[in-house]
């Protein structure tokens, strides 16, 4: 079953050139993911009646074009593609709108823990066989090989967690960790890049009050980038591979104004 949510850009979610963010993007998926799961009654509020909540492993996400422009409505679709014991993969699509342009598509895994224990949980039999899609957004969900770095930093920041980035669980919001990630780059280059394809894997927590280290490293393709954030001990808690594009020739945005 695919299930749909339409969203307007606003302030909240866009960059300082009106466009919307990854970060905005990220959290339409989200809460659509969450909308559709409020159907079957998983919700987190549902779930942390029996001492339980979602967390996210692995997003995936690719980005044709360039970003869609404030004050433009959002379509995301999302549906289930995978159901494992301990995993459920949901695949998203972004549509615009106004113009029908597709700006996004990927996949994200998400699994059970228990809130008290913060150890995985069976989600087996929680989402109907009958709600699962065959499409793929993003491709197969099979691991991708850990891309090495190939050579010293190119950028680095120290971050303390604060009452700001904690999410309803209590620990760092994911979409925190990749917020920092693309920002973790000469400003020359933010100006001029975008990112057009992302890989992120969630493998630690952090939470209020911990500093956690975020550097950027170069690969071997020169359009590619590993973002690897740490907490104090050198623990990895976060890995961002990213890819990027130089950023499109855009129109005056007053020409595509939708309130008008």
């Amino acid at each position: 079953m695919k299930y749909e949510s339409v969203y307007p850009i606003t302030a909240a979610q866009m960059s300082a050139d009106y466009r919307l963010t990854v970060d905005g993007l990220l959290a339409f998926h989200e809460n659509t993911v969450a909308r559709y799961l409020t159907t079957l009654h998983l919700a987190a509020f549902d779930l942390q009646k029996i001492d339980k909540t979602w967390i996210i492993s692995e997003i995936n996400l690719l980005l044709p074009g360039p970003a869609p422009i404030w004050t433009e409505d959002i379509r995301l679709t999302v549906w289930v593609s995978e159901l494992t014991p301990l995993r459920v993969w949901f695949e998203f699509t972004a549509h615009e709108m106004h113009t029908g342009r597709q700006v996004a598509s990927g996949n994200s895994c998400w699994s059970l823990i228990s809130m008290s224990s913060r150890t995985l949980s069976s989600c087996e039999g929680l989402i109907p066989p009958t709600e699962r899609e065959d499409d793929l957004a993003a491709g197969p969900h099979r691991r991708r090989g850990v891309l090495k770095p190939s050579g010293m930093a190119v950028c680095s920041l120290l971050h303390r967690i604060n009452r700001i980035d904690l999410d309803f669980n209590g620990h760092t919001n994911n979409r925190r960790y990749i917020s920092m990630a693309l920002i973790c780059f000469d400003e020359d280059f933010l100006a001029t890049h975008r990112p057009d394809a992302l890989n992120i894997r969630f493998l630690h927590e952090s939470r209020l009050g911990d500093t956690i280290c975020n550097v950027t490293l170069p690969t071997e393709d020169p359009a590619m980038f590993i973002g690897q954030i740490t907490n104090g001990g050198g623990q990895e808690l976060c890995r961002v591979t990213s890819h990027w594009t130089p950023k499109e020739l855009l129109a005056d945005i007053a020409e595509k104004n939708y309130l008008r």
